[in-house]
């Protein structure tokens, strides 16, 4: 009866499962389906700086505060001198931030080097004030050039465990050119 009783549990089991022979639907390789968590203000900028120097747009849009919540909005400043009208900026979003790395890497655009550095940081907060001084190297079919200035990042924790830029303004002085530059033909 035992045995009866066992062979009754497997049928069942078995005709209640869908498909357990099948292959699954593979993984894009594009890396689409995988999740990249900002859990420290230094894993943020470590994403945002491999999002550049492999113009990986998914690591990238995954950096801004967007529609993950409705409360908060994402915005880019530009206070860059060589950008003459930082009005353009003003409709910028993550869609827009979607577009310029694409179109760096429809280009043959290149990051080779790129330095990031800022002062001592306290992750206590929901909230905080990032500036990071910025040098990086670029490299499209005009040339190889530094583009050198300042980001200050308004940094938002979410669900007390990941971080985002809510806002990111990049400031340079005369005689630089700006990452602002770079995204100037994007917002025209």
């Amino acid at each position: 009866m035992a045995r009866f009783l066992f062979n009754i549990v497997i049928i069942a089991a078995l005709t209640s499962c869908s498909d357990i022979f099948s292959t699954r639907t593979p993984e894009d390789p594009d890396g689409t389906a995988d999740n990249y968590f900002n859990e420290s203000v230094l894993e943020l900028k470590t994403n945002f700086k491999t999002s550049l120097l492999g113009l990986d747009t998914y690591l990238y849009e995954s950096l801004f505060l967007n529609s993950i919540n409705s409360e908060f909005v994402y915005k880019f400043v530009s206070e860059a001198s060589d950008i003459p009208q930082p009005d353009i900026f003003d409709e910028w979003d993550v869609e827009d931030e979607k577009k310029f790395l694409n179109g760096l890497k429809s280009e043959s655009f290149s990051f080779s080097e790129i330095s990031l550095t800022n002062e001592p940081i306290d992750e206590t907060a929901d909230s905080l004030n990032l500036s990071v001084d910025y040098l990086m190297t670029v490299t499209d079919s005009s040339g190889t050039r530094e583009i050198k200035g300042n980001f200050i990042f308004d940094l938002i924790k979410l669900d007390g465990h990941f971080w985002y830029i809510r806002t990111w303004t990049d400031i340079s002085s005369v005689g630089n050119i700006s990452f602002s530059k770079l995204k100037e033909p994007y917002a025209l």
